[in-house]
């Protein structure tokens, strides 16, 4: 009980609930699994994909040996023209890549962004797991990252669990200034191999230039799924009112009783929710809205159905 009472629904995330999760989705795998790819209605679907070779070994070139697979590396220490051999992957790495950066720590009504990505990588992580993936993960929070290496199925999504109820809470206030979601991007690029499967979730107010250049390298080999994780705030219209707001360290009013200043906030809305969707079809990577104010496990089941 005691261990109970410092838990806030919404926002505290706890493993246990994580590991509940399974039970609401018995029946279903990422292979029978369709997606809607775009937050607009009537948007084409798509699946989630896999593919990739795994590096066997490398061995003497044999005349008609694709170009591409030369290994240069052994070639410069042999001298002679090597390639390299790969074996088909019987089971695939699954990532999910967690941006718990300080936006996510916020939530109107119901629960954080934070608490809802958390059950958003557990109901994606155990879709996985249904599949015979391996799983691992990263995340990425105000005051620390944490990697899981892709392992057995189980034990991996464990890990990533047990991470994210670490990474749930913050005890420092956070540097506005440093952009979580491209550190996460880099970290991807230096443990992802090509051919995995990214689950990235994220509300990607970080998104930026870099952001763009780091996206387009990781999904040439990799096949990478975009959760956007978003209040209601971010997408509807807010009652008239005054709203003090922190921006880059300032404390500043946002008054919507005069006139214009709800234009600016439908401008914002409409500029991130475009440049999210641009993105998403820039690299082909389906797109998932979750809204934290709202059943998680409703939204997500009413976005997966039976092929």
């Amino acid at each position: 009980m005691a261990a109970n009472a410092d838990k806030l629904p919404g926002i505290s995330i706890d493993v246990e609930d994580l590991v509940r999760i399974r039970a609401h989705l018995s029946g279903m795998s990422l292979s029978s699994v369709r997606r809607r790819a775009s937050y607009r209605a009537g948007a084409r679907d798509t699946r989630m994909r896999g593919r990739g070779m795994e590096y066997e070994e490398s061995r003497a070139y044999v005349a008609g040996d694709d170009v591409r697979t030369m290994d240069w590396r052994v070639m410069a220490r042999t001298g002679e023209a090597h390639s390299k051999i790969y074996a088909e992957e019987k089971e695939r790495r699954f990532l999910l890549a967690i941006d718990l950066s300080p936006s996510m720590y916020f939530g109107t009504r119901k629960a954080f962004k934070s608490w809802a990505a958390a059950q958003t990588a557990a109901h994606v992580g155990w879709l996985a797991s249904f599949a015979g993936d391996r799983i691992g993960g990263l995340i990425v929070n105000p005051e620390a990252h944490h990697e899981v290496r892709p392992g057995k199925t189980r034990s991996g999504l464990l890990g990533v669990f047990h991470h994210l109820a670490d990474a749930g809470s913050i005890h420092v206030a956070p540097e506005n200034d440093t952009n979580r979601l491209n550190f996460l991007l880099r970290e991807l690029q230096r443990v992802v191999k090509p051919g995995s499967i990214i689950a990235l979730i994220s509300d990607f107010i970080g998104l930026d230039r870099e952001s763009l250049g780091l996206l387009s390298a990781l999904s040439r080999h990799n096949d990478i799924n975009a959760f956007w994780i978003y209040d209601e705030t971010e997408t509807d219209a807010w009652p008239r009112g005054y709203y003090p707001v922190m921006i880059n360290r300032q404390k500043l009013g946002f008054d919507l009783e005069k006139p214009g200043e709800d234009d600016l906030l439908r401008h914002w809305q409409q500029q991130h929710r475009t440049r999210i969707e641009s993105l998403t079809t820039r690299f082909d990577m389906p797109l998932v809205p979750v809204c934290c104010n709202r059943d998680i496990t409703a939204q997500i089941l009413q976005r997966l159905s039976r092929a």
